[in-house]
């Protein structure tokens, strides 16, 4: 028996494994993760997800929300570090584009167990300047 190897290069995200209970994923950059152009952030409400820095630079948004709006961290990733997101916790990661990461997720996470909600202009204003001044 021999070991599988996988990578991806391109653009964007593919997950390389899926046995059907966990999938691991590459993330490289792509435009909607670059600083100037995150719009939101996500949630699963079934699953966590482990995201893991592998070269280049990363910020990891979590948040968590009521009738206000958004609370957002905004956690600059160290390489080879683990970085879990608990379920019903909102987040994104803002990349570069020499920025690989790996994350490891529940293979039953999909669109009826998820969201996506847009962040408010006050929001995005705060990411992007925290983000600049991390990157």
């Amino acid at each position: 028996m021999y070991a599988d190897i996988y990578s991806h290069e391109a653009e964007g995200i593919q997950c390389v494994f899926d046995n059907k209970k966990w999938v691991v994923c590459i993330k490289n950059w792509k435009p909607n993760n670059d600083v100037d152009q995150i719009q939101y952030l996500e949630i699963h409400h079934a699953t966590d997800e482990q995201f893991i820095l592998v070269k280049g630079k990363a910020l990891l948004l979590a948040a968590s929300r009521d009738e206000k709006g958004f609370d957002i961290q905004v956690i600059p990733m160290e390489p080879g570090k683990v970085y879990n997101v608990p379920q019903d916790t909102w987040f994104n990661t803002i990349t570069q584009k020499d920025t690989k990461l790996v994350y490891v997720q529940d293979a039953g996470t999909t669109g009826e167990n998820s969201e996506y909600q847009d962040m408010t202009a006050e929001e995005l204003e705060y990411v992007r300047r925290t983000a600049k001044g991390l990157l």
